[in-house]
């Protein structure tokens, strides 16, 4: 929860900045990402970046059976 409050004020203090400030940000932003040592895995998927469908041999059997397992 504290993670979801420090968020959430990060956002707030963006949406504080002038049109000026905001480009300098994102820009800034930019540059950390280019300058990152981790190599680019433009490979990867969002799906598996965020562990969605790890399963991906998935039947509407097995979706039913969850379900019903929810209910």
């Amino acid at each position: 929860m504290a993670d979801i409050a420090r968020i959430d004020k990060i956002i707030s203090e963006v949406n504080n900045l002038d049109e000026k400030g905001k480009i300098i940000l994102f820009h800034r932003m930019e540059e950390i990402l280019d300058n990152s040592n981790e190599p680019d895995d433009e490979n990867i998927t969002i799906e598996s970046a965020f562990g969605l469908w790890k399963n991906r041999n998935i039947t509407t059997e097995q979706l039913r059976q969850k379900a019903w397992k929810r209910n």
